[in-house]
């Protein structure tokens, strides 16, 4: 499937890619650089499936550069690009899949695994407001559209 690669990106790239993601818009720059240090870089080929529907979700990604498509029940849900992420909810829970995500470019994404990511949140505590404050925001616009 996916494979890590040595860090092409500089922490300054990975921050400026981080803040056009949603669930961390109120985080500082700080916070970013943070996040942006447990943020591995992975190279994955045209066609390769990230994840399918049902896995169970440890990680949330970021793409640097290519297209990402999200099926559900192999129909197409959406299609992800550069600077935006997918499999957010990864960060929040461990539930199943409920997308399968398939390059459709060669792609260079950033991976944050949850157990990373409660490691920081553990060690740096200011971030979880603001995260709580994107995410509660995420949750009332998709209950009110």
């Amino acid at each position: 499937m996916t494979r890590s690669e040595p860090g092409t990106l500089s922490p300054v790239d990975k921050v400026l890619c981080l803040q056009h993601v949603d669930v961390f818009k109120y985080a500082t720059t700080e916070m970013l650089a943070y996040i942006s240090s447990i943020a591995s870089e992975v190279r994955v080929t045209r066609n390769e499936v990230i994840f399918r529907e049902g896995d169970v979700s440890y990680a949330m990604y970021v793409v640097v550069k290519g297209r990402v498509r999200l099926d559900k029940e192999d129909r197409e849900v959406m299609t992800v690009g550069d600077c935006q992420s997918f499999g957010t909810w990864a960060l929040f829970d461990n539930q199943p899949r409920l997308m399968t995500a398939t390059a459709v470019e060669d792609l260079h994404l950033l991976k944050i695994r949850s157990e990373d990511f409660y490691d920081l949140l553990a060690d740096h505590d200011e971030i979880t407001p603001a995260m709580f404050k994107a995410v509660i925001e995420r949750v009332k616009s998709l209950v009110t559209d």
